[in-house]
């Protein structure tokens, strides 16, 4: 366990991502205990979304809790799942020196510190469940919540990402001789400037891809939270999609509905 944490705690300081260790490669982030940390950071914040069916309903429903728990580090990882191979073969295209096992360990270490950020939520989770009755309210803080944490995952692989191509750079006396080729030097300044504006763009590409397949895997495993006016159900029937079941929610919520 301790292992564990002092992992957790070298991916949120940026130790386990410095150059100097991904010039040598990524064996040193070991994808066991970022996958364990993700099962319990992911439990943990599960947890405080099944705390609404305990308060927040009558009979209290402690099954929710046990689903909610299971169904949160799910969702992430099959969300790895689905949109791994697009990652993997965008950065092919753009010729970035990143292998399979490298860019699945980076993508993980991604996944383990958003859950880490969204598990340092749940205080605040459970503190509104405790505190507010509104069930679109907890769907809306919820979706706020997930989206933050997200984000801020999606940050660390970028700059894990740049780290690591930095690392694999030519070392800088290469770089300097060929700046002094002054024919070049125009052009490969323009080069690198198009390479860096096309890994951007499709670096955003899938990042909306990212939360569009997490959006309607959450909407597959629900429900998280446990709706109050219906009984409890392990999943709910298909249909519908989660930006429908959201906006539904912030209309409840803002009294438009």
């Amino acid at each position: 366990m301790a292992s564990a944490l002092k992992e957790l705690d070298d991916l949120l300081r940026g130790n386990s991502t410095r150059p100097e260790l991904l010039a040598r490669g990524t064996a040193h982030m070991r994808l066991g205990p970022y996958l364990a940390l993700c099962l319990a950071l992911g439990a943990i914040y599960g947890l405080s979304m099944g705390l609404y069916a305990v308060f927040g309903r009558v009979p209290a429903e402690y099954a929710q809790l046990l689903a909610s728990a299971l169904k949160v580090p799910a969702l992430f990882l099959l969300t790895l799942v689905v949109v791994f191979p697009s990652l993997y073969t965008f950065t092919a295209l753009l010729d970035v020196r990143l292998d399979l096992p490298s860019a699945l360990r980076l993508v993980v270490a991604a996944v383990t510190v958003t859950l880490a950020v969204l598990a340092s939520f749940a205080p605040v989770t459970a503190f509104f469940t405790l505190s507010a009755a509104s069930y679109p309210f907890m769907k809306v803080l919820n979706v706020f919540l997930f989206a933050v944490a997200g984000l801020i995952g999606l940050g660390f692989l970028a700059r894990a990402l740049g780290r690591w191509e930095a690392a694999q750079a030519p070392p800088a006396r290469e770089e300097a001789a060929e700046r002094n080729q002054t024919a070049l030097h125009w052009s490969a300044d323009v080069g690198r400037l198009r390479r860096t504006a096309s890994r951007s763009g499709l670096f955003m590409v899938w990042m909306l891809l990212y939360a569009f397949v997490g959006a309607q895997m959450a909407w597959l495993l629900r429900p998280l939270i446990g709706d109050p006016a219906q009984p409890f159900a392990v999943f709910c029937e298909r249909g519908g999609n989660a930006f429908a079941d959201f906006f539904n929610a912030l209309g409840k919520l803002l009294g438009v509905q």
